[in-house]
């Protein structure tokens, strides 16, 4: 219940939801490289499959020839042939 409450709260001051509940944001660019904003940590990296942990959901983006570019604590930008994205709730 109070997920939903906060939520309405976001949206009624034109909050961004991103920042305030801790989403995750996911840039592509083409099939060949994503950006990924929020996550907590890496679960599991090789050449065809990443997972990521964010606060309320899990990403696994698949595909081949993956290669980490760069990542902070906030940012992370994956380069290969990328096949799919998926988001899982915790």
């Amino acid at each position: 219940m109070f997920g939903r409450q906060k939520k309405a709260i976001v949206s009624a001051l034109h909050l961004p939801e991103d920042v305030v509940l801790g989403e995750m944001l996911l840039y592509f660019t083409g099939s060949r490289a994503a950006v990924v904003e929020n996550y907590r940590s890496i679960v599991l990296f090789t050449d065809t499959v990443l997972k990521l942990q964010g606060k309320t959901t899990k990403l696994t983006v698949t595909g081949k020839n993956f290669s980490i570019e760069y990542y902070d604590k906030e940012q992370l930008k994956l380069t290969g042939q990328i096949r799919s994205a998926e988001f899982e709730s915790i």
